[in-house]
């Protein structure tokens, strides 16, 4: 960057907004257990979520599938309260997944019974609102500024629990971190997923042309340009044909796409402009030509791209892949994940196959697990902070594992108690004993 790059911007007055024990940014998996975490153990804690609604990746880009892992108390919690209204429902294959088994569930009722969650633990909430970065003070991460329609403040904490997914306040801090494959940088698969309503299923599957047809009307439109592919799909257009998922709609309603670096801002907004706008297209193109499809329209489109890889934080320890698999335990273990290490890759890399056999040699032996350590969540130099998610210190192999939803919310759950910890005993994050919080989680 050149200075012809760089403004100059004349020292500014921040109003201070708030000021709370601890603060945690982000209200994905890994932002709902630590608030909830935090907020139990008696301290006063907010949770920052840019979006409107709580959930991540589970309610913003309709992942609605929780994997066959661990996810610690909050998560059993919230299991039971999902299941007892019978918004979610046992997948479990005794084959193919590891107890307690895999669950699907309903994306939209994930968020307000996730928030009334949150809300009974004494936990305040701020929606709409961007985490912009951490606030040194002193040498340590002392709170963290955000940006509203109020304009841009600083929220003040003792300790902060970077739950972004990406690792975006712990950066801002000056963090060491890791990112995509250490020989070529390559990123997993990110996800485009969206919903196709007023289909009148009955009639599709009465007057529904053969695959063979199917196959080259899509093919054709490809061909003369009424439709194009969005850059970087793993799975042209023609080759999604003839599943129908759910019954009735045309699998044409996600995209798995490589290349795109979930830290950069304009790939994030071109990618998502075109998958939106390709997807419009493609339900004008079944209205037109499809029996049952006249009344079709776009149902909802995704809040954010399905993402799987993007920062690492280096913690004081780095989980390996030689840890899972040798369902390797620590003293300060603070979750438990047995999850198989899942890698979305484009070539040189290899996808692990979804064949049992792959599946079985990818994780700790079924009814055993690995634990994460809580100097994982400790970022390496960094005081006054803590990661939970995705983005705690491991290989990339071990992420591919550790990233799934329940593990998420282990981690978080742990890093709020840690940060309830450390408010109590007066001491930063990273001074606190990890077997106290594995023990008030059970471990």
């Amino acid at each position: 960057m050149s200075k012809q790059d760089i403004v100059t911007v004349p020292a500014q007055d921040v109003p201070v907004s708030g000021e709370y024990d601890v603060v945690v940014c982000g209200g994905g998996p890994a932002g709902i257990g630590a608030a909830i975490g935090a907020a139990r153990e008696g301290v006063q804690t907010l949770l920052i979520e840019a979006l409107s609604s709580v959930g991540g990746m589970a309610t913003g880009a309709f992942v609605g599938a929780w994997m066959d892992s661990p996810g610690g108390p909050v998560f059993d919690e919230l299991l039971k309260r999902m299941l007892d209204i019978g918004a979610a429902e046992n997948r479990y294959d005794p084959v193919r997944h590891h107890k307690p088994g895999r669950y699907g569930f309903h994306c939209e009722t994930h968020k307000p019974v996730a928030l009334k969650m949150v809300k009974e633990s004494g936990a305040d909430v701020l929606l709409c609102t961007m985490a912009e970065g951490a606030w040194m003070n002193d040498g340590q991460v002392a709170g963290v500024f955000i940006a509203n329609k109020g304009g841009r403040s600083l929220v003040k904490a003792k300790t902060v629990i970077d739950c972004t997914a990406d690792g975006e306040i712990a950066a801002s801090a000056g963090a060491e971190f890791m990112q995509g494959d250490p020989e070529d940088g390559r990123i997993q698969h990110v996800n485009f997923h969206y919903r196709i309503e007023g289909v009148d299923s009955k009639r599709f599957q009465q007057e529904k042309p053969s695959d063979e047809e199917l196959i080259k009307l899509f093919k054709n439109a490809l061909a003369d340009g009424r439709l194009h592919a969005p850059p970087g799909v793993r799975r042209p257009l023609p080759d999604s044909f003839p599943f129908h998922e759910p019954e009735g709609e045309l699998c044409l309603t996600g995209w798995e796409i490589e290349k795109v670096d979930p830290s950069d801002p304009q790939v994030l907004s071109d990618t998502l402009v075109e998958c939106q706008l390709i997807a419009f297209d493609l339900v004008q193109l079944c209205r037109a030509h499809l029996p049952g499809y006249e009344d079709a329209r776009v149902g909802r489109f995704p809040a954010l791209l399905g993402t799987r890889e993007s920062r690492r934080i280096v913690g004081e320890y780095v989980l390996t892949r030689d840890d899972v698999l040798a369902a390797r335990k620590f003293e300060d273990g603070i979750a438990k994940a047995c999850f198989f290490m899942d890698l979305h890759d484009s070539p040189p890399g290899v996808s692990i196959p979804f064949e049992v056999e792959y599946i079985v040699a990818n994780r700790p032996d079924y009814g055993d697990w690995y634990e994460i350590p809580y100097r994982c969540l400790v970022p390496k130099g960094v005081k006054g902070l803590l990661v939970a998610g995705r983005c705690v210190s491991c290989d990339r192999s071990a992420q591919g594992s550790l990233r799934v939803m329940p593990t998420c919310m282990f981690t978080g759950e742990a890093a709020g108690i840690a940060g309830a910890v450390a408010v109590g005993k007066s001491v930063l994050p990273h001074q606190v004993d990890g077997r106290d919080v594995g023990g008030k989680l059970g471990l």
